[in-house]
């Protein structure tokens, strides 16, 4: 476990033993947008893992994905979210950091983890014509079985889970941070 940190948040100090957030969820959804606010809000640092990727390797994902194959993706991106420091951060890796079991479970011991869920029909009106944005499975799978397959994953993973459904940024942002709370006084 992480040492003891404590944080202000509206005016409230937690003392929380798991102070970074890793969001997780489907490509769509919006870890990057949220994950933005909730570190500006938190005073944390930001990194989708992504674009993380990219710095340290030089390469899109779905270029690691045409090129190398998604097993050699998923290494590569278990490796890299194992380099990150997590105290303090906010991050927002890829949909399919949920296939690596043993990643989860360090991430679950050394953050808290926020699922955002939403339905699949908005999920696919998001990513429409991004489907080369790097999705592990679409070369097999149909997105609808992939958001399928994923789904129960996230739910077993999340220490928070939000429902997205009809909301704003904002109202996301304000529920996390609500959840957060509630989560790090359990602690």
């Amino acid at each position: 476990m992480g040492a003891i940190l404590g944080f202000n948040i509206a005016g409230t100090v937690l003392k929380m033993n798991k102070a970074g957030i890793v969001i997780i969820g489907m490509a769509g959804v919006g870890k990057s947008t949220i994950g933005t606010a909730l570190a500006e809000t938190l005073e944390f640092g930001f990194l989708d893992v992504d674009d993380y990727i990219f710095q340290k390797d030089g390469k899109r994902i779905q270029e690691i994905i045409d090129n190398e194959g998604e097993e050699s993706f998923l290494q590569l991106e278990k490796r890299r979210m194992f380099e990150v420091r997590l105290p303090e951060m906010v991050l927002a890796p890829g949909g399919s950091i949920i296939y690596h079991p043993d990643l989860m479970d360090y991430l679950k011991e050394n953050a808290v983890l926020v699922y955002l869920d939403d339905s699949f029909a908005n999920i696919e009106a998001k990513l429409v014509g991004g489907l080369d944005r790097g999705i592990v499975g679409l070369r097999y799978k149909t997105l609808r079985q992939i958001y399928e397959e994923r789904r129960p994953l996230y739910f077993k993973y999340a220490d928070i889970t939000i429902d997205c459904r009809g909301k704003e940024q904002d109202e996301i942002v304000a529920e996390i941070l609500k959840q957060y709370h509630q989560f790090a006084e359990k602690e």
